[in-house]
């Protein structure tokens, strides 16, 4: 019988993908430029150290024998020596009989003193710090810890003792140093003491057991100077004189049960926006460097802050400041913040870009991330903080509710911006493309251990992916069922941690209760459904055949490689299906319809006769579609001759899959282009943008073919006509935040394609900033591509405006701006004195910003890449100090060679230069053969692309160009034919089943 089915799906099979269509050939796409720090393949080449279990991941877990059931801590912070010392007393106990050592974490701490006692009484031990795996073993010298056998639930403690000391750290983890100049930046530096201990690092701050499932409470005091003031997760109980001359106290409540990685102190200088309550008490509050609060750019968190903090209370049922009687909300901005923004219960802590806000001087693009990032740490009170993942492993369980209500919550509270429609491009398509190779890790991934590890788990596949599998659940039980079982798991697990079948368990039984999915049969498992999508990696592209003569849909799933198209492999995903057509044109009951779980499977359309298809309503569902080539034609046919028919969420799907389905050789680029053109009428958002994306990285690639390049270029101009008709390059007075984002993600494109207009406008207002000494201001989300061309059309005189306007500017989010625009400029001696500023030591650019201004520097303009690797090439000591490896800024270099002469030329200096270039010699070669890679892929391609491009009416004409007949696959008789087949065949094997 098994026999018998796999051979009628193999024949259905080779129905289908035989005739006559051929399986695209397996080629990388995926090169330098997008595994650079920061882009969606970063780490692509660490990826498949944690894909698999890894058998030595356990040894960087602490054993369970014991546990922590409270700490106190002691913090002094010596600004004079750059340096702090402590104290820690953990109250811990024995989880089994037979214990005689404590094992806990710490790392780069000099520890002076360890003593284990109980009930007063000093127990002699001896301790060994094993700095490689960051844990000290503290051994009795006699006898086991005590344990009531008879009594599990009689805890009996001991105090541990521990006294250590060492440097504020420079690198922006554990307990570490910042720095501000006041008042316009032009001020002495005033430094602050500041934490960041996520995910591993609260062990460099003090001895703990840093795993997250080691909770305990916490009672926190810092030693500081007078002149400065403190900052912990809850509100501060006392403050005193300690006798230490010039220092004080302060001491803070006790938290309540939670991880280590949410622990946070800041010492400094702040001032402060605040909320007292009825009771007089601190509830909630912005801090930041006075100048900033002086200058109100702290008001907009303040206020959007409290909206979102209240909408996440009622949308949970658990009201914030009832967890804990002594929980504030402090919001820090951090001049150096390497992550961006942080959790920390009750003290989170944000890049001062993403939390300050200047009306005159931060872009729409900054004022969203502030919102977003706003809704994304605190959700994480609830997911993360409240209920907190058990391991590393199910990461997602924090991150991916929190991604998701980045945008969600934040669309709730700020609706004119627009989060609901930019989830697609900016979450769901990324998303997609991370997860398409096959060493993506899964969301559910064992083999967690290492710090770097862990570190790696922080990816774009947990947090956008987990919010796109959310986003896909939230409308599959619909999203009153879907809130209810989120509080149902909330208030199960509450001060505990969770692993995924906690989250399963609480939806499954809601969705019972409320019947949602009842009508996806018996056999039907929110858990099941749920794992397929968390247990293994990548998600599938279906591949829909259909018979318009009976309605008959045939559907194929398979797992996507942007490599080849399809895996291989024979992965199958539990998949919530819906579709909308040309006689049933509705794509607001995202409620689906069907359930699939087959590799083939059969559903009857409703209707006949030769009409539109579209699968998967405002691509609420995280997979692909690729339609039978008769029906791709009829979606092309519809889009031209009325556009709003067809979702805008779902014109974006459609830009999105054809661009990766080219990419990936399962359509031809002729094909995919002839399909997209009906972006020529196109002037919504999110297609606009998901397609820009998808030029850009096409502009990346065939840099190295100009002549192909040039007529890319004239493409995108004809087809970014009527959107650019439609926004203009200049600012309407009073126009909606989506209007100007849009325009602020378009025009930067469009000069670089050198559309008409784009380049003339942004030198004008350039010139208009110079010469009026700034007294006249660029609109503000003008700026970024106003800056950039001005200097990249300028002279040195240009670049020194706008390197004084840098150093001296009081608002951080036009400083970063100007810094991400610096290396447009095309002049040497301009390039130098930014790369000197990003590797001498000076108090000019953060460290935070290195990749940043330097990457600016390389690819501001073609001819930059030669004089940013002279530069270099004569400073290798000064820029390895700068970058702690000559690997990170030869990277920028080496994904920016365009011609096998240049790649060959780099090759031969890395090779006389190896004793030089130490451990990153490797590192540079591959990323010189991985620029040859692109060069060979541009030139396969090049004539694919031209087929199209070269087909259409000339440039000058606005005459839209005619849909192609295709012939690469079946037309509508002999798709009918197949679809008989098909149906046959499936119908078959679920007799046979």
């Amino acid at each position: 019988m098994a026999l018998l089915k796999l051979i009628i799906l193999s024949i259905a099979y080779a129905c289908t993908f035989g005739l006559p269509q051929n399986p695209p050939k397996p080629r990388t796409t995926i090169f330098g430029d997008e595994m650079l720090e920061g882009e969606i393949f970063e780490n692509l080449s660490e990826s498949s150290e944690i894909t698999t279990l890894n058998e030595e991941a356990s040894v960087y877990r602490l054993p369970k024998t014991t546990k922590p059931f409270r700490y106190d801590i002691i913090w002094t912070i010596d600004f004079n020596n750059l340096s702090f010392n402590g104290f820690v007393m953990i109250v811990l106990y024995a989880t089994e009989p037979d214990v005689d050592e404590i094992v806990i974490h710490a790392a780069d701490l000099y520890i002076t003193s360890v003593e284990l006692r109980k009930d007063l009484n000093s127990i002699p031990v001896s301790y060994d710090v094993d700095n490689i795996l960051q844990i000290i073993r503290i051994k009795l010298d006699s006898g086991t810890l005590e344990y009531d056998e008879n009594d599990e639930t009689n805890r009996i403690n001991y105090e541990l003792i521990i006294r250590f000391e060492a440097e504020l750290r420079t690198d922006m983890s554990g307990l570490y140093r910042s720095w501000f100049k006041d008042e316009n930046y032009t001020e002495e530096v005033s430094y602050i003491a500041t934490t960041q201990f996520q995910p591993t690092s609260a062990r460099k701050a003090f001895p703990c057991y840093d795993e997250p499932g080691f909770k305990a409470m916490f009672t926190i005091s810092v030693q500081r100077p007078t002149a400065y003031k403190s900052w912990s997760c809850t509100r501060r109980n006392a403050t005193f004189s300690n006798g230490i001359i010039e220092y004080e106290d302060d001491i803070y409540n006790y938290t309540p049960f939670m991880s280590t990685y949410l622990i946070a102190i800041i010492v400094a200088k702040y001032d402060n926006l605040m909320v007292i309550n009825s009771d007089g008490k601190l509830i909630y509050e912005v801090i930041a460097r006075p100048a900033a609060i002086e200058g109100n750019q702290g008001e907009y968190a303040f206020e959007v802050g409290q909206l979102l903090l209240a909408e996440m209370s009622a949308h949970t049922a658990i009201d914030y400041y009832t967890v804990s009687e002594f929980f504030k909300m402090t919001h820090a901005a951090i001049p150096d913040f390497e992550a961006g923004a942080m959790e920390n219960w009750g003290l989170l802590t944000y890049r001062e870009s993403y939390l300050l806000y200047d009306k005159d001087h931060t872009s729409s693009f900054h004022k969203q991330s502030i919102a977003y990032m706003l809704s994304h740490e605190i959700a994480h009170m609830w997911f993360g903080n409240l209920v907190t993942c058990e391991w590393w492993d199910v990461l997602w369980l924090n991150e991916g509710f929190a991604r998701y209500y980045e945008y969600f919550l934040t669309d709730w509270v700020e609706d004119y911006m627009g989060f609901a429609t930019r989830f697609i491009p900016e979450q769901l398509h990324t998303a997609l493309l991370a997860d398409s190779v096959l060493s993506a890790h899964p969301l559910t991934n064992t083999g967690v251990g290492s710090p770097a590890s862990i570190g790696n788990m922080f990816s774009t596949i947990t947090h956008a992916k987990g919010a796109s599998v959310i986003r896909m659940t939230e409308h599959l039980l619909g999203f009153q069922v879907h809130e209810e079982g989120l509080r149902r798991y909330l208030n199960a697990r509450r001060f505990d941690v969770a692993l995924p079948e906690h989250l399963f368990q609480a939806l499954q039984e809601v969705a019972d209760e409320y019947g949602v999915i009842a009508d996806y049969g018996d056999d039907f498992s929110v858990s099941d459904y749920y794992k397929s999508w968390t247990e293994q990696s990548g998600h599938p592209v279906l591949s829909v055949q259909i018979n318009h003569q009976t309605g008959d849909m045939i559907i194929f799933q398979h797992r996507f490689d942007i490599n080849a198209g399809y895996a291989i492999t024979p992965n199958t995903w539990i998949i919530p299906i819906t579709f909308s057509t040309a006689s049933n044109p509705d794509f607001t009951n995202t409620k689906p319809s069907h359930i699939i779980s087959n590799s083939m499977n059969y559903i009857n359309r409703g209707s006949v006769g030769d009409e539109w298809v579209i699968f998967n309503r405002q691509q609420t569902g995280f997979y692909r579609v690729n339609y039978d080539d008769y029906t791709w034609n009829l979606i092309l046919n519809a889009l031209k001759t009325n556009i709003t028919l067809i979702h805008e969420n779902n014109r974006a799907q459609i830009v999105n899959d054809l661009f990766q389905f080219a990419r990936s050789g399962i359509m031809s680029y002729s094909r995919a282009l002839n399909l997209l053109s009906f972006l020529e009428t196109e002037t919504a958002y999110a297609p606009w943008v998901t397609a820009l994306t998808a030029f850009n990285w096409l502009i990346n690639r065939l840099a190295s073919t100009p002549e192909t390049l040039a007529k890319l270029h004239s493409l995108i101009t004809v087809w970014g006509k009527t959107v650019m008709d439609e926004l203009t390059y200049y600012p309407d007075e009073d126009e909606s935040f989506m209007r100007s984002y849009f325009r602020y993600q378009v025009v930067p494109t469009m000069c670089v394609v050198d559309a008409p207009g784009c380049r003339d406008a942004a030198v004008s207002q350039f010139k208009q900033l110079v010469e009026s000494n700034g007294s006249y201001e660029v609109p503000v989300d003008s700026r970024t591509w106003v800056y950039c061309n001005g200097l990249r059309y300028g002279t040195e005189s240009d670049f020194n405006f706008l390197w004084y306007r840098f150093r001296t500017h009081h608002v951080y989010t036009e400083k970063s701006l100007i810094l991400n625009v610096l290396g447009c400029t095309p002049h040497q001696s301009s390039l130098y004195t930014l790369l000197d500023a990003i590797v001498e030591d000076n108090y000019l650019i953060r460290q935070q910003d290195y990749t940043t201004a330097f990457n600016s520097a390389v690819t501001g303009n073609e001819g930059n890449t030669k004089i940013v690797l002279n530069y270099i090439q004569n400073n290798l000591a000064k820029v390895e100090a700068g970058f702690k490896s000559l690997a990170i800024p030869l990277s920028y270099i080496s994904s920016r060679l365009r011609t096998e002469e240049e790649v060959n030329e780099f090759q031969l200096w890395a090779t006389e230069n190896r004793e030089a270039l130490g451990s990153s010699y490797n590192s540079v070669m591959n990323g010189a053969n991985s620029a040859l890679d692109s060069i060979k892929w541009a030139l396969e391609v090049q004539d694919d692309i031209l087929d199209y491009i070269d087909s259409i009416v000339p440039v000058e004409s606005t005459t839209p160009p005619p849909v192609q007949t295709t012939t690469e696959g079946p037309d509508s008789a002999i798709t009918t034919v197949i679809s008989e087949v098909l149906v046959a065949a499936v119908v078959l094997i679920n007799l046979l089943r």
